[in-house]
């Protein structure tokens, strides 16, 4: 971790816990959060490792950026997600955030997953949708039906609020770093 293992654990647990939140309630993280956690997990990174520590949260903080810019480009999450991991990435630093990163995107494919089943409520429409997905013709933020992609059949009316997985993942991969 960018910086102790306890007070990086709070750290990303609140800022989390405070993102999910905004992002499950409002649809959005605020700038201001996402600027905090930054500044914090700069903060504390320094704090607990000097200049080490800092270099560990500015890499952190650009490479949670790196990840995400290309689904931001494709639509795929908003800017709010992209500024989330890349405060996420201040806080635990740059070795943490991947495996992460990694987890959350497959708390995020699973619960997608059940979103959709929900949405679809029979097996073939579920296996429909799966099968747009995998072609690729599925772009989740088009929710403007001018910018939907061909064949959507209401997907884009489905939300996850991708902090929510994102945090489940970065909140785990800190607690399993603290107890090594």
């Amino acid at each position: 971790m960018a910086s102790n293992g306890t007070a990086s654990l709070i750290q990303i647990t609140v800022f989390c816990a405070l993102a999910s939140f905004f992002d499950v309630r409002y649809g959005r993280i605020p700038n201001k959060l996402n600027g905090a956690g930054l500044i914090s997990g700069a903060t504390v990174g320094y704090a607990c490792g000097g200049p080490r520590g800092l270099a560990a949260s500015i890499a952190g903080a650009l490479i949670g950026i790196a990840i995400l810019f290309l689904p931001f480009t494709l639509r795929m999450v908003g800017a709010g997600d992209v500024k989330f991991l890349s405060a996420a990435g201040a806080v635990v630093g740059w070795r943490m955030l991947w495996p992460a990163f990694l987890a959350g995107a497959a708390f995020g494919g699973a619960i997608g997953l059940l979103l959709i089943a929900l949405h679809d409520r029979t097996l073939s429409r579920f296996c429909a949708h799966l099968l747009l997905i995998h072609a690729g013709c599925w772009r989740p933020l088009d929710t403007d039906s001018s910018h939907a992609a061909p064949m959507s059949h209401g997907l884009a009316d489905i939300h996850m609020p991708y902090a929510v997985p994102l945090s489940i993942g970065l909140v785990a991969a800190a607690s399993i770093h603290l107890v090594r």
